[in-house]
C-alpha cells in the first residue's frame, strides 16, 4: 500500500511539473540508489547552475528517501521511488523509466546524471544532434554486424540513416532530445531489438544503459555524436605510447567518473531531511535479467528472465 501511495503522489507531481515547467529547454534525469553525499552534491550543483530546470530524482529500489529533501525550495525536485530492477543493466526497465521521466520533465532536452558527475558550470555549447555523450574512443566500438543490424532498423524511420558514432559513452552528463527518447524508447519499438543476440556478439556491455541507449536510438535512425560539454575524469595516469585522451583537454560543464564526493559529510539540515523507507524492496543486481512482455512495464516477467522471442524480420543476423 505504501508503494502504491508513493507512486500516486509521484505521478501527481510529475503531471504538475509537466504543466508548469514545459517552457524550460533542459531538464535533468537522475536515477540513484544508496549514495547520499554525492547525490546531494549533484543536486546542489544542478540548482547552482540551472536554478529553474526541472530535476527528476528516481530511487531505483534503494532504501533512501529523498522526498522531503526534494520538497525544499532550494532543491525543488520531483522524487519517485520504484521497485529495484537494476535498470542501469536491464534495457527494458531503463527505457521505460527514462521515458516516463522525460514525459514528467516536459523539456526539449534531457540531461542524464549519475552520482559521480561533476557539474562545473552551465553549458555554453548547445546540442547539435539527437543525443551526445563522452568522446569515448577509449571504449570498445561496436562490430560491423551490429552496425549493419541497427542501420537496417533505423532506416525504417530515416531512409538515409547511417551510424555516426561507433563507441558508446552515453553516461552521466549526456544529453537527449526528448522527441528521440519518446520515439526510440517506446515499447512498440524496443520490443523489436534483439538484445540477447547482440550480447553474444558485443559482450556484457550490451546490457549497460550507455550501450543499450545507443542501440535503441540507432534502431530508430536518431543521430548520436559526442558533446563537447561532457568529458571523462581519469583516475589513472596515461600509459606510455597510449593514444591521447581527447577529453583531457576539455573544460566541460559535465565530467563523469568523479567519486571523490562519495564520503563527504552531509550537513545536519540536509541529513534531517533524508529519511529511510520502512518498506524495503528485494534488490536486483543481475545484468540482462529483467524483461517485459512487449517491453511493457506493466507486464514484467519473473526475475531472472530471458528476452522474449523477436519477430523474424527484426532478429539479429546470424553469422
Amino acid at each position: 500500500m505504501q508503494y502504491r501511495s508513493l507512486w500516486l503522489v509521484a505521478s501527481l507531481l510529475c503531471a504538475s511539473a509537466l504543466r508548469s515547467r514545459s517552457k524550460e529547454k533542459f531538464g535533468f534525469y537522475f536515477p540513484v540508489h544508496s549514495q547520499i553525499p554525492s547525490t546531494l552534491n549533484v543536486v546542489q550543483s544542478v540548482r547552482k547552475f540551472y536554478p529553474t530546470a526541472p530535476l527528476y530524482l528516481l530511487q531505483d529500489g534503494g532504501n533512501v528517501d529523498f522526498g522531503p529533501l526534494c520538497q525544499e525550495k532550494e532543491y525543488n525536485c520531483i522524487f519517485e521511488r520504484v521497485k529495484g530492477e537494476n535498470s542501469r543493466w536491464n534495457p527494458h526497465s531503463w527505457f521505460a523509466r527514462f521515458r516516463k521521466a522525460t514525459q514528467a520533465l516536459g523539456t526539449e532536452y534531457v540531461i542524464y546524471l549519475e552520482p559521480d558527475v561533476l557539474i562545473r558550470k552551465h553549458h555554453s555549447i548547445e546540442p547539435k544532434h539527437d543525443a551526445g555523450g563522452i568522446y569515448d574512443d577509449f571504449n570498445p566500438h561496436m562490430g560491423k554486424e551490429t552496425i549493419h543490424y541497427l542501420e537496417m532498423l533505423g532506416r525504417e524511420r530515416n531512409p538515409n540513416f547511417n551510424v555516426s558514432w561507433i563507441h558508446f559513452g552515453l553516461s552521466g552528463g549526456s544529453y537527449y532530445k526528448a522527441e528521440a527518447v519518446m520515439d526510440a524508447f517506446d515499447p512498440k519499438y524496443v520490443k523489436r531489438i534483439d538484445f540477447e543476440a547482440i550480447e553474444k556478439k558485443e559482450g556484457d556491455k550490451t546490457m549497460s544503459s550507455d550501450f543499450a541507449m545507443l542501440v535503441a536510438l540507432y534502431a530508430r535512425g536518431w543521430h548520436v555524436y559526442p558533446w563537447e560539454e561532457v568529458s571523462q575524469h581519469w583516475l589513472d595516469p596515461k600509459k606510455p605510447n597510449e593514444p591521447e585522451r581527447k577529453s583531457e583537454k576539455s573544460w566541460a560543464a559535465f565530467e563523469h567518473n568523479h567519486k571523490e564526493h562519495y564520503n563527504d559529510p552531509v550537513p545536519t539540515k540536509d541529513r534531517q531531511l533524508i529519511r529511510t523507507f520502512a518498506e524495503t524492496f528485494p534488490d536486483t543486481t543481475c545484468h540482462g535479467c529483467v524483461w517485459y512482455h512487449d517491453a511493457d512495464p506493466k507486464q514484467v516477467y519473473p526475475i531472472p528472465g530471458h528476452q522474449p522471442e523477436i519477430p523474424k524480420r527484426y532478429r539479429y543476423p546470424k553469422p
